[in-house]
């Protein structure tokens, strides 16, 4: 891992280059550590129709929005939101994600709590939102009733936690994308529960035939982050990750916007951004990252998989994985800096 000068270097010379080639559109130059392309351009204003590309609301593409870590009422969540709320009635997207820590500090009381119309219902109360969200368990869910959040399921129509950890399956076109949601709060612990969960997850890892494989757990596996990774989590997760071929890890927790490759070609997102900020650095698996309140949109369509970073104003950064062939582990073709 560099030392923190290190990579306050590295990260200063890529911005002056940055600054002194975007005004002239864009340039291309390979990141040796993980032989990448890194294309800087201008900076765009994320919603304006006239800069921005179409979205892909259409058959044969399928688009999420992916936030973690809203639940706490503050000015920074609302910002997001509204983005996130005008994004979506540009994007239309077929679904949302919510990483963890959907409330703060302990969870709710009961299905009864007023919380899930505070921090949910209402919070998401726009056409643009009238759409599935999945969600996983944080660390501060589990400090209240974590069953009442898999029980509200049955009582909310958008609402997705049919349990502690599950699987469902998206399509784009004839493509599919397979997901599957942790409860990683479990997996922090030397317990029964955490195998049993392990052995359902290699289970229904080793049964997927998706074109696309996609992980969802509140903790991350790889990160720059404050947190920095719990020691079970960077233990059991990648190497699984790794021996089926799973596509990205989307996580919560460290309170900022960062992607990151693994040496495996696995992607780690990191999108808990929704309500708090917390620093972040550039480790050695960092392709992006910013302390910044934010959300990320995935789009998965018939040409490749794409990972959007937003703050409240514009859109920061876009990596594209390719279509799937026959070899999943082959590199991203570019990367996207907008400046």
């Amino acid at each position: 891992m560099e030392q923190p000068r290190q990579t306050a270097l590295r990260w200063t010379r890529r911005a002056f280059l940055g600054s002194l080639l975007a005004p002239l559109g864009y340039v291309g130059y390979r990141v040796a550590a993980h032989n990448r392309w890194i294309i800087v351009t201008r900076g765009r204003r994320a919603f304006d129709a006239g800069i921005e590309p179409k979205p892909a609301k259409r058959n044969g593409a399928f688009s999420m929005l992916v936030v973690g870590d809203t639940g706490e009422d503050t000015l920074k969540r609302t910002a997001v939101v509204e983005a996130m709320r005008k994004h979506a009635a540009w994007s239309r997207p077929n679904a949302a994600m919510l990483l963890g820590d959907n409330f703060y500090e302990s969870g709710v009381d009961s299905i009864d709590d007023p919380r899930f119309d505070s921090d949910f219902e209402a919070l998401f109360d726009v056409d643009s939102f009238d759409i599935p969200f999945y969600v996983c368990l944080g660390n501060h869910d589990v400090g209240g009733d974590a069953e009442a959040q898999v029980q509200y399921t049955n009582r909310s129509r958008r609402w997705k936690m049919p349990a502690r950890y599950f699987r469902t399956r998206e399509t784009a076109g004839d493509q599919t994308i397979d997901i599957f949601v942790l409860d990683t709060n479990t997996l922090l612990t030397d317990s029964a529960e955490a195998d049993q969960q392990m052995r359902w997850f290699r289970d229904e890892l080793s049964t997927s035939d998706a074109d696309y494989k996609l992980v969802v757990g509140h903790h991350p596996a790889v990160t720059g982050g404050q947190h920095e990774v719990a020691e079970r989590i960077g233990r059991v997760l990648p190497p699984v990750f790794e021996e089926f071929d799973v596509d990205v890890y989307f996580s919560g927790h460290d309170h900022d916007l960062q992607l990151l490759q693994s040496d495996a070609g696995w992607l780690q997102v990191v999108s808990g951004a929704g309500a708090k900020l917390r620093s972040t650095t550039w480790v050695d698996e960092t392709m992006f990252a910013e302390a910044t309140p934010g959300f990320c949109w995935l789009l998965v369509d018939e040409h490749a998989l794409s990972l959007s970073y937003y703050d409240t104003d514009e859109r920061l950064f876009t990596h594209n994985v390719p279509k799937v062939t026959s070899n999943r582990a082959s590199e991203s073709l570019a990367a996207s800096v907008l400046h």
